[in-house]
């Protein structure tokens, strides 16, 4: 009996050592980068970047392509809806013309389900969700921010973006952010927040973990090492970020609202948090941008997701909202002042 528990241990002590090498090694890749996602690359992040590898999320995502036979996609597709408790009374379509699980995932709405605030200067709520962290953020040299309130998790706003949104920032305007999740029996597309004219896109190659507040709740910057694309532009109050984070399909994540952008921002290859990569496109000067009227269908995802706001706006702007809850497309997070 002491051979086997003796044997037992060895193993047990092989594995966490061969786990240990594999994240120092991880880490140092990360460190020699410059760790660009500004990461703090944790052994609990490493863990889930080992359970949830993008490469190993092939099989979520053929289960989700699957194309499934016409006779038993309604039958299939309303079990999932009730175990997911989603709202079948506000589908465009059929059951019987989803082909695939995530093609109902990806599904459209009927004309007139979410209603549209029309207040000037607001900027709306661009999924159905539930708030996980909201606020503003005033000191640049310390640009981490919640990821889940509640938990105390975060993230960086600059690793999260590629970019340091207070740069160039003006005189009496703040960085706001709002982090959304989108829970699995959740309407999946994304519309935008405000009159949004959008100047350029960028998609990072990243992992698939897990979304939810049962992760992002107890690990630092998942929404920053996780499949992202990152629309930026402007709206009345300034800058603008509208970060969708993929989750579970990696690949998931799609545009659509300019045929041209879409294909530029295809997915890529790489890691980002590891090497820097990205697919990067921009729209001309010239051309006066990507104009999204409030409510705009701009893209959506095929399993798992949330969605992060980044903008600048006036010193004194209101939100309307707060962590915990839930909101639609269309429903006023923040109000500025006239």
């Amino acid at each position: 009996m002491l051979t086997v528990w003796l044997t037992l241990w060895s193993i047990l002590v092989a594995v966490l050592a061969v786990i240990e090498w594999q994240y120092q090694k991880a880490w140092k890749k990360i460190a020699d980068a410059g760790n660009p996602a500004d990461v703090g690359f944790t052994r609990g992040l490493f863990l889930l970047c080992l359970l949830f590898e993008r490469e190993r999320a092939h099989w979520r995502m053929s289960l989700c392509e699957a194309e499934l036979p016409r006779a038993l996609r309604a039958p299939v597709l309303k079990v999932i809806a009730l175990l997911l408790d989603a709202d079948l009374s506000e589908l465009r379509k059929p059951l019987e013309s989803y082909r695939t699980i995530g093609d109902f995932f990806a599904r459209e709405l009927k004309d007139g389900a979410r209603r549209i605030d029309a207040s000037s200067g607001a900027v709306l709520s661009p999924a159905d969700a539930c708030i996980l962290a909201l606020g503003s953020v005033t000191d640049p040299k310390n640009p981490r921010v919640a990821q889940v309130e509640v938990k105390g998790t975060t993230f960086s706003l600059p690793g999260l973006l590629g970019i340091d949104p207070f740069a160039d920032l003006e005189p009496g305007k703040t960085i706001m952010y709002c982090a959304l999740h989108l829970g699995p029996g959740d309407y999946h597309r994304f519309h935008s927040p405000t009159q949004f004219t959008i100047f350029a896109g960028k998609r990072f190659a990243g992992e698939g973990l897990p979304v939810s507040p049962l992760v992002t709740g107890r690990t630092n910057d998942v929404f920053s090492v996780n499949e992202r694309v990152v629309l930026s532009g402007e709206w009345s109050g300034g800058r603008m970020h509208l970060v969708a984070v993929g989750a579970a399909h990696v690949r998931g994540i799609f545009l659509d609202f300019d045929e041209q952008f879409a294909k530029d921002m295809a997915p890529s290859e790489g890691m980002y948090y590891l090497d820097g990569c990205q697919t990067y496109t921009q729209v001309p000067r010239g051309s006066g941008g990507l104009h999204n009227a409030p409510g705009t269908m701009l893209g959506g995802f095929r399993l798992g997701s949330a969605v992060v706001l980044v903008f600048e706006a006036p010193t004194g702007s209101t939100w309307r909202v707060a962590p915990g809850d839930r909101v639609r497309v269309g429903q006023q997070l923040l109000s500025t002042p006239h």
